[in-house]
């Protein structure tokens, strides 16, 4: 068996992997997020081949944040696994992150040394239920014209993975005041069925007057018009955040963990 990297133009192969991780569509949601634009554009896909140069797994790794993410399918054969952990001991950089609804920190420690997890709430609602609109003069649906200033006001303001290029989905919002942008949210990625909420972001002194609600509601409301499902992120202990979201409509479905490590010295 050996691995190597699926080019883009490789469209076969792509729409393999894509079929793989579909036959585990929600517990795959971020894995195949990275498969589709707008994010396939920052991913960079290994196929692992039989002998015979079958597709027989695959693995992602997104660069679109600070510290590369690497994603697996669910349900992966041991000794599928162990070549693909083996291999990303070779040519990851020392430090890095796993993002799965599946693995556990004893799935990565034969392999590396975990330095953190932080554990978030899969969240997902869809659109059998009306979500009323929350009609706000101060909302504004971005357009490309935005990018600019909404780009500065994430690197600004949080620590939130943004990337420019998850604007292309079209599900950004953002809320002005004082001649300036006070909130902002659209989306982290999507696939055919759904769309991932994320970098929802209000600046602290203007907190706790509904701008978090006035976003959420819009992003999911237009998330809802072009997808079956909406799904989010959300910290485990953020009950604030999870009420709210309960509120809106979403449900939880999993946990999901970030698996921060460093190669072993």
């Amino acid at each position: 068996m050996e691995i190597r990297i699926i080019n883009k133009h490789e469209k076969f192969l792509i729409k393999k992997c894509q079929e793989i991780a579909m036959e585990n569509y929600l517990d795959n949601l971020v894995l195949l997020g990275d498969l589709f634009p707008p994010c396939i554009d920052l991913t960079n896909i290994f196929g692992l081949f039989s002998s015979k140069s079958n597709l027989l797994s695959f693995f992602v790794i997104f660069g679109g944040f600070k510290l590369p993410s690497i994603v697996l399918p669910v349900n992966q054969n041991e000794e599928h696994f162990t070549i693909i952990m083996k291999y990303l001991q070779e040519i990851l950089p020392n430090e890095f992150f796993f993002l799965s609804l599946e693995l556990l920190e004893e799935d990565i420690k034969d392999f590396f040394k975990v330095s953190w997890i932080s554990t978030d709430y899969c969240m997902i609602r869809d659109s059998k239920i009306e979500l009323k609109e929350i009609p706000s003069s101060s909302l504004v649906e971005a357009r490309n014209i935005h990018i600019p200033k909404i780009d500065v006001f994430y690197k600004k303001n949080t620590s939130s993975p943004w990337h420019p290029k998850q604007f292309e989905s079209g599900f950004y919002f953002f809320i002005e005041g004082e001649n300036k942008i006070i909130a902002c949210g659209g989306t982290h990625f999507e696939t055919p069925r759904l769309a991932q909420l994320g970098n929802i972001f209000v600046l602290e002194e203007y907190r706790g007057q509904h701008f978090g609600k006035i976003l959420t509601t819009a992003i999911t409301r237009k998330v809802l018009e072009k997808k079956e499902l909406a799904t989010l992120f959300v910290h485990h202990d953020n009950q604030v955040a999870i009420n709210l979201y309960k509120k809106l409509g979403f449900q939880i479905y999993k946990k999901a963990n970030l698996i921060f490590c460093k190669k072993n010295e």
